[in-house]
């Protein structure tokens, strides 16, 4: 029986081998990694950065056959559960340190026509538009509970609530002896104003740094993919460079 077509996949061939990376499912996803077409790991979860070691999933007999120095798969999602990218771990570098900080590694071509192809050309042919899209999500994060928050307490003021006459209860009433302190002389602080885009910037910091950090992260993104790229390239010119040979250890 044949088994049904991944919902993306990636492929790489480097000078070890053709490494390929199939996911399917969105809430609880299966990915599966096979090196020269035989599956070296199988895993099931639910998390959004999925760490695929050789031998996840195998019985015995499987694992004994595994290759030796195969390093590692990081799959990323999106919070929706689609699948983003495929990245190969060296196994000097397969970590989990590695792979939950996103650096290091060489990502997979997704496949030709899959959605993941198409995100990774809108992001190298229009990295402005992605980072102002990631931008314009930032701000709606700050915006959007704000304006929640604003219906919310315009709704309860509009409501009549009941007028609840509470009995007051009879504290009883402390009071602390003073203390005398000293009379201390006071310091000559030089006179000194904080500039108004300062005091406006300490102001606003919690709304203003989600914008910020979406668009550095969006420029680092573009800058990693386009490095991933030369990558991929790098390492298909050594895979084609050993296709008349003996592969390199």
């Amino acid at each position: 029986m044949t088994a049904p077509a991944p919902d993306q996949a990636w492929d790489l061939a480097t000078a070890d081998g053709h490494h390929r990376v199939e996911v399917s499912g969105t809430v609880s996803r299966q990915v599966r990694w096979l090196h020269d077409g035989v599956v070296v790991a199988r895993k099931k979860s639910m998390e959004d950065k999925i760490r695929v070691k050789p031998g996840d999933g195998l019985d015995e007999e499987e694992r004994a056959r595994l290759p030796e120095g195969l390093g590692m798969v990081g799959v990323l999602f999106t919070r929706l559960g689609r699948p983003r990218r495929a990245t190969l771990y060296a196994a000097d570098e397969a970590s989990e340190l590695t792979s939950l900080t996103g650096l290091g590694g060489i990502d997979l071509d997704p496949e030709p026509g899959s959605r993941a192809a198409a995100y990774e050309d809108k992001v190298l042919a229009h990295p402005r538009r992605y980072a102002a899209i990631q931008t314009a999500t930032g701000v709606a994060t700050v915006l959007v509970p704000i304006l929640v928050a604003a219906l919310l307490a315009r709704l309860a003021l509009s409501v009549s609530w009941p007028d609840w006459d509470l009995p007051s209860i009879p504290w009883p009433n402390w009071s602390l002896p003073t203390i005398p302190w000293p009379d201390l002389p006071s310091i000559p602080w030089p006179d000194w104003s904080m500039p108004a885009w300062l005091s406006w910037v300490l102001d606003n910091a919690s709304y203003v740094w989600p914008v910020v950090l979406a668009y550095v992260l969006a420029r680092a993104e573009v800058r990693r993919r386009r490095q991933q790229a030369e990558r991929r390239a790098a390492a298909r010119a050594a895979a084609e460079g050993g296709e008349d040979g003996v592969r390199e250890p």
